[in-house]
């Protein structure tokens, strides 16, 4: 009996299992180098200023400083309920898990897309362990990775857009990713570009799908701002009132600090854009910041939209963290630098070719990168024994008397005491002034209220308050 050979197509492989096997390692080392360097509880490194209020809103179920990071408060519902240490450090390590995610789903994505040329095998697993490494090693990623702060999962929701944006993935699930992600931080707006490469990407119905990805994003970002804000309004809010639409417009649209939006003087931008550039170049090191370079080129040649969409999404964070008027204001960035990995992981997708033809083992020779951000920014990241925070708040609550009014004018003063009093039960008869937030009617309302005021007019100054109260003062301006 005559036998016919039969061919079963197998179905093609959605990418190299390098990138999924190298972006779960790079997750696993970088959140063993992220708990071993985690602060152990609330700080003011790395820019972690508004730590105390952060934690304060998830621990008592209110709403933080505008616009309100809705996405935030889902992430940190779930881990300020893990049973080990004081709340601050439970949303530490909500810090370095997310950051840690972001970075593998980052990796994930630079090896779908740069490393596909050979999609059977696992050979090119140093290539994406050294992107995803490199971005989880750079110094402002590693540093928000520490603390309670909204970089970290603004980065993991913008790694997740960006994997969704690479892959052919439903548009309602892309849009509405995006707009989640907005609710982690607005600025990840300015992923606008990627979204839209992403839908164009298809050969059909592209404007159908641009349709399904913005009305999505609205509701997803609405489902973040509108419910979880407006599940909220049980405490009341030093900074607003959500019971109205026109305050809980004001809180989600950040309008307490639009005139820091692109308000830096003219005559600051040369020196700011020099600390961009300079900021840049040490995420990777110029090695790696050189390997970017090449990589977006690389990009440019072979696959023009993703190069014109990346660098666009980049340049749109880049304008905003430069002209924003504050000192910390290039932080903004961390959420861009998935971005800059994806040139980095083209960049060292070419580098690992060349040198498997030259020598096929030493395409490991990749991972000194890793290896030398770490050796490098260790020592200046690592928070581990950081507890200066605390200890000036322990000693400021313990010399102050009995019923204080503490006067602060510093929003890291202002958390950190909020976070003593409020969260950690220390000195609950003292009631904190800031003098800067005492313009906004909802705050007064709250410390009216702490003080016993029946009635906190709008002219009525904080000095006017504090003699009206009849308590002991400690003006903590005086130290500042």
């Amino acid at each position: 009996m005559k036998r016919t050979a039969v061919t079963v197509e197998c179905p093609p492989k959605r990418g190299p299992a390098s990138a999924w096997i190298g972006g779960a390692g790079t997750f696993v080392l970088l959140l063993f180098v992220y708990l071993r360097t985690l602060a152990p509880t609330l700080t003011w490194s790395h820019y972690g200023a508004d730590g105390g209020d952060l934690v304060t809103a998830v621990a008592r179920g209110s709403i933080p400083h505008p616009p309100g990071f809705p996405t935030y408060l889902l992430f940190g519902e779930l881990f300020i309920r893990l049973p080990w240490g004081e709340p601050a450090w439970r949303l530490n390590v909500m810090s370095a898990v997310l950051a840690a995610g972001a970075a593998a789903l980052t990796a994930s994505t630079a090896g779908l897309l740069s490393f596909s040329d050979s999609p059977s095998s696992v050979r090119d697993l140093p290539a994406t362990l050294g992107v995803g490494l490199s971005l989880g090693l750079s110094p402002l990623f590693w540093s928000q990775a520490l603390i309670t702060e909204v970089y970290a999962p603004a980065a993991f929701c913008a790694a997740l857009v960006m994997l969704l944006a690479s892959r052919p993935s439903r548009a309602w699930a892309l849009g509405l990713a995006w707009g989640v992600a907005v609710g982690a931080h607005p600025g990840l707006v300015f992923l606008a570009p990627v979204v839209v490469w992403g839908i164009w990407g298809t050969e059909r119905g592209r404007p159908g799908r641009l349709f399904c990805v913005g009305l999505t994003a609205l509701l997803g970002w609405g489902g973040m701002a509108g419910p979880v804000l407006m599940s909220r309004r049980g405490l009341p809010s030093p900074w607003c009132r959500v019971d109205t639409f026109s305050g809980w417009w004001a809180l989600v649209s950040g309008q307490l600090y639009h005139g820091y939006i692109f308000g830096l003087p003219l005559a600051a931008w040369p020196r700011r854009l020099l600390a961009w550039a300079g900021l840049l170049v040490r995420q990777f090191t110029p090695l790696g910041a050189m390997l970017a370079g090449l990589g977006w080129l690389r990009l440019w040649r072979e696959r023009r939209p993703l190069a014109g969409a990346s660098v666009g999404a980049f340049g749109l964070f880049s304008l905003y963290a430069i002209g924003y008027n504050t000192a910390d204001s290039l932080v903004y960035l961390l959420p861009a630098l998935p971005l800059t990995a994806l040139w980095l992981g083209s960049g060292v997708g070419r580098a690992a070719a060349w040198v498997r033809e030259r020598w096929r083992a030493g395409v490991w020779v990749i991972l000194l990168l890793p290896l030398l951000q770490a050796l490098l920014f260790w020592g200046r990241v690592d928070l581990r024994g950081e507890r200066t925070a605390m200890e000036w708040a322990e000693q400021t609550l313990e010399r102050a008397p009995r019923r204080a009014i503490l006067v602060t004018a510093r929003d890291a003063h202002t958390f950190t005491v909020w976070y003593a009093r409020e969260v950690l039960g220390q000195r609950p008869d003292v009631v904190v002034l800031d003098r800067d937030l005492w313009a906004q009617s909802a705050y007064r309302q709250v410390v009216g209220e702490a003080l016993g005021l029946e009635i906190v007019e709008a002219g009525l100054s904080p000095e006017e308050a504090v003699r009206r109260s009849e308590r002991p003062v400690v003006d903590v301006t005086a130290s500042e």
